[in-house]
C-alpha cells in the first residue's frame, strides 16, 4: 500500500544537497552530490553516499532554488543509501 499523497515522476539527474550535522559537538555543513531518482509536488526519491537518518534537515540545489527537505526515510542498498525526502 502507498501511503504518498502526490504521484512521483521517475528522474535521472544529478543534484546537490546540504546538511548539517553534530560532529564531536561540532556541527558540521556538508555538501554532497545525489542522484535524483523520483520527484512529486511533496518530495524527492534521491540515491547518496551519505547516511542520511530521518529527521536530517537539508538545503536542495541545483534547480530547486534553494528548497528545504527533510528526510523521511533512508535505506541502505549497497554502498549508497536510497533516501525519501519531504519538501517543506
Amino acid at each position: 500500500m502507498d501511503n504518498r499523497n502526490f504521484e512521483r515522476k521517475e528522474e535521472h539527474r544529478e543534484i546537490e544537497y546540504t546538511v548539517t550535522v553534530l560532529d564531536l559537538k561540532e556541527l558540521k555543513k556538508i555538501t554532497k552530490k545525489a542522484k535524483l531518482i523520483d520527484s512529486s509536488e511533496g518530495g524527492l526519491g534521491i540515491l547518496t553516499d551519505y547516511p542520511l537518518e530521518p529527521g536530517h534537515v537539508l538545503t536542495l540545489g541545483n534547480g530547486f532554488s534553494k528548497q528545504i527537505g527533510i528526510v523521511r526515510w533512508s535505506d541502505r542498498e549497497d554502498s549508497y543509501y536510497r533516501v525519501g525526502i519531504k519538501i517543506v
